[in-house]
């Protein structure tokens, strides 16, 4: 290993346990043909593809070929994930409580 070894942070839950926590939603042109697929992490490469009917209906529209790709999970593993970053103010943390009553003090009210 070359270089500082990282510091890891604590685990907030194990996969092994718990089943994956992310999903991935896939769309074309506002079509969705992949709802909520479980993933393990939301470090993906997502391959769609389209058939030739689908391509030759969309070019006989005159419309381009939209495919978005939305990964999502849970409410509780989205706040972890916001976490990491120490400027996320994620609702109903310590952080963001902290940050509101620093807030407070600087402007003289006391909760």
């Amino acid at each position: 290993m070359s270089g500082p070894q990282r510091n890891s942070i604590r685990a907030t839950y194990d996969s092994r346990e718990t089943g994956p926590r992310y999903h991935v939603t896939a769309r074309i042109n506002d079509e969705t043909i992949l709802f909520q697929y479980p993933i393990n992490d939301p470090f993906i490469s997502q391959a769609v593809t389209v058939t030739w009917m689908g391509l030759l209906r969309n070019l006989l529209r005159f419309r381009p070929l939209r495919v978005t790709v939305l990964v999502g999970g849970g409410a509780e593993i989205v706040a972890d994930v916001l976490e990491l970053d120490d400027n996320q103010l994620v609702p109903d943390s310590t952080r963001r409580d902290a940050f509101g009553s620093h807030i407070n003090e600087a402007i003289g009210r006391h909760q």
